[in-house]
């Protein structure tokens, strides 16, 4: 225990948030686990059907469970035997587990997921990963909201940024199932700071194109050229600068974007 804690305590210590609250998310782990839980309650889920349906009670009328057609065993335990105190406590436990598990699980895979290989505080800890495991290990970001307010163009650009990155150590080393790979070589890439800052900035600049040419095109001759010019600017600065200074979706900025290009608009038409 004091060997782990002095290889953890840096991880705890670090100034970067992609070290400290950067956590492997075991996603197959997870699923094992619910699988497992999954099957236990079948097994006593089908033992409380079969006691049910052995009680000769009609279904009713519109029969949604489908009771008509249920599969009945040949050999079925007396109802003494089988609804008991232990039964209920072992399936009350059981379900438990099962929903906090399964509530927790649909939270873990809704936060925001870098790469193992992204921080190497993080990758020189888990011992036994080649650097492809690594590269395919995932760390969740407590420390940010949900990916879904994340566009699609942004998990693409974080997809290629993460390959990248494997590329880029990959050739530096021998062998690509070295364990001992030195952490200098991988220090560490703030990638989700990099998406949203490249996405917002690309979103931005689309944004503004879409915008400012058909102002260019529709605009009247009576308008002059350094009029249109000067609107066309704002509207990229505007863009821009709702991108860099808060923490708006590409949906949203582009929305703000149009009701500033169509706010000066109005106001050019009017002069």
């Amino acid at each position: 225990m004091a060997e782990l804690f002095r290889k953890i305590w840096p991880c705890v210590t670090n100034d970067n948030n992609l070290t400290l609250h950067g956590f492997r998310r075991f996603k197959v782990t997870h699923l094992v686990n619910l699988r497992l839980l999954e099957q236990e309650i079948a097994h006593i889920d089908r033992k409380i059907y079969q006691a049910g349906l052995c009680l000769g009670h009609e279904p009713s009328p519109q029969d949604r469970l489908g009771l008509r057609d249920a599969t009945r065993d040949s050999e079925v335990s007396a109802l003494e035997d089988t609804i008991t105190p232990e039964l209920v406590l072992r399936l009350r436990d059981l379900l438990q587990k099962y929903d906090e598990a399964l509530v927790a699980f649909g939270n873990i895979m809704a936060m925001e997921t870098v790469s193992l290989l992204d921080d190497g505080v993080h990758s020189s800890l888990q011992e036994g990963l080649s650097l492809f495991e690594k590269y395919n290990a995932r760390l969740v970001r407590v420390d940010l909201g949900p990916r879904s307010r994340t566009d699609p163009f942004q998990r693409w650009l974080h997809r290629r940024l993460r390959a990248f990155r494997y590329w880029r150590i990959a050739n530096r080393l021998d062998d690509l199932e070295s364990n001992t790979t030195p952490t200098h070589y991988w220090s560490r890439q703030n990638t989700v700071l990099i998406t949203n800052i490249a996405g917002r900035m690309i979103a931005a600049t689309i944004a503004s194109f879409f915008l400012v040419v058909p102002l260019v095109m529709l605009s009247a001759r009576s308008i002059g050229a350094g009029q249109v010019a000067v609107v066309c600017v704002s509207v990229a600065l505007f863009a821009i600068v709702l991108t860099a200074m808060l923490r708006v979706s590409s949906y949203e900025m582009m929305a703000a974007s149009a009701a500033y290009a169509a706010v000066l608009t109005v106001f050019l038409s009017s002069s």
